[in-house]
């Protein structure tokens, strides 16, 4: 649960490190989050923008009307009007940035994963909490509406005891000719399809039904970079069978080098008395088994369903389906109301889950090393 500790105007002027895919991503939701969502209004003012690639830079400001640009981001933490910091560089630079930001009293919310191994995610959680400020995680899935309304089933008894979670992400993150991305850096990235495309599950996992305590994995790499750039090259795909708090079993399967696919993305939730399912390609969607009456898909775009109230138009025009950039901007909103205190929206991970999920990321991948069996010990601030 995120505790809100400094209360802004509904106004927020937003700093952000990182231009790429993802700092795109983010710059379009909080617009969204800010012009196309009823009231009440956060106006949002994209005030500082780092990014050390100059073309991209320029580019980046000029789509979605940031008002200053530099190379340092030294600089926006300088600014005393800013009130957001937004990480969204790759992993590598999620500590010394988010930490400075927070000790100049700025609420961060940073990409996921939150660090490159559990040890420094677990540094971040412990001295950006200790400046009381928001910090919030960007694990996006929590915002996606057919799994707040999986969670609501679940938390409410509707599936009975949950026997059994499994997951499958499949993507093929592969470029025609061969070159690798930061991503597949271990000095950059840390973990690779582990810290990239496992920890969205392990977090849904987490967030639908509860801890993680033991795990048993293996894992392979396959990739290398034909521009011999790269030649640390981390995971390519994982399997890992795990245990919840509650006794459940789970299982987990992620791969980047899936060459068909292009967003293989599978939840599967198994109760007592009813299954559900979720494909990451149909977001509008939840499958619901029953015994005796065969699946059924659910259409969460109803006025009761999560996030309906989230946006325009309503009424008759209203119950449209919606898509990631949607997506996108209910994390972007989430964001905006906690750091200007107008609620404590459970949806939201915040640095402490990060640092959870960092933990039993590397405890998988240290049983994969090991071939057995490990529990995940979490430590404590």
């Amino acid at each position: 649960m995120i505790k809100r500790s400094k209360t802004l105007s509904l106004k927020a002027n937003i700093g952000m490190l990182g231009a790429g895919f993802i700092g795109q991503m983010h710059s379009l939701a909080f617009l969204n989050a800010s012009s196309s969502m009823r009231e009440p209004s956060i106006k949002v003012h994209l005030k500082h923008l780092a990014e050390h690639k100059t073309q991209l830079r320029d580019k980046v400001k000029e789509r979605f009307g940031w008002e200053h640009v530099s190379s340092d981001w030294n600089n926006i933490i300088d600014d005393p009007d800013i009130d957001i910091f937004v990480n969204a560089g790759p992993n590598h630079e999620h500590g010394e940035p988010s930490i400075a930001a927070a000790k100049a009293g700025k609420h961060v919310f940073c990409e996921k994963p939150l660090a490159s191994s559990a040890d420094e995610a677990f540094e971040i959680w412990e001295k950006v909490s200790s400046a009381n400020v928001v910090h919030i995680c960007a694990f996006m899935h929590r915002s996606i509406p057919a799994l707040n309304l999986a969670r609501m089933m679940i938390k409410s008894g509707e599936l009975g005891e949950i026997r059994h979670f499994r997951s499958r992400f499949l993507l093929n993150m592969l470029t025609d000719d061969g070159s690798l991305s930061w991503r597949f850096s271990k000095s950059k990235a840390g973990l690779g399809v582990l810290g990239d495309l496992g920890s969205h599950h392990v977090d849904q996992a987490r967030f639908l039904i509860g801890e993680i305590t033991r795990v048993c994995a293996m894992k392979k790499t396959w990739s290398f970079d034909s521009k011999k750039k790269i030649l640390d090259v981390n995971d390519d795909s994982f399997v890992c069978i795990a245990e919840l708090e509650n006794g459940a079993t789970a299982s987990f399967e992620a791969s980047r080098v899936a060459n068909a696919h292009n967003l293989g993305g599978w939840i599967e939730v198994d109760g007592t008395k009813k299954s559900i399912a979720f494909h990451m390609e149909r977001l509008n969607e939840l499958i619901i088994y029953e015994k005796g009456k065969g699946p059924r898909t659910q259409l969460v775009t109803k006025e009761e369903h999560p996030y309906s109230d989230f946006w325009l138009p309503t009424g008759i025009q209203g119950q449209h389906p919606l898509g990631w950039n949607e997506c996108f901007a209910h994390q972007a909103r989430h964001v905006l109301e906690i750091s200007t205190s107008k609620n404590t929206i459970e949806a939201c991970a915040d640095f402490e889950d990060g640092y959870r999920v960092a933990e039993i990321i590397e405890t998988i991948s240290s049983s994969a090393k090991t071939g057995c069996f490990e529990e995940v010990k979490f430590r404590k601030i």
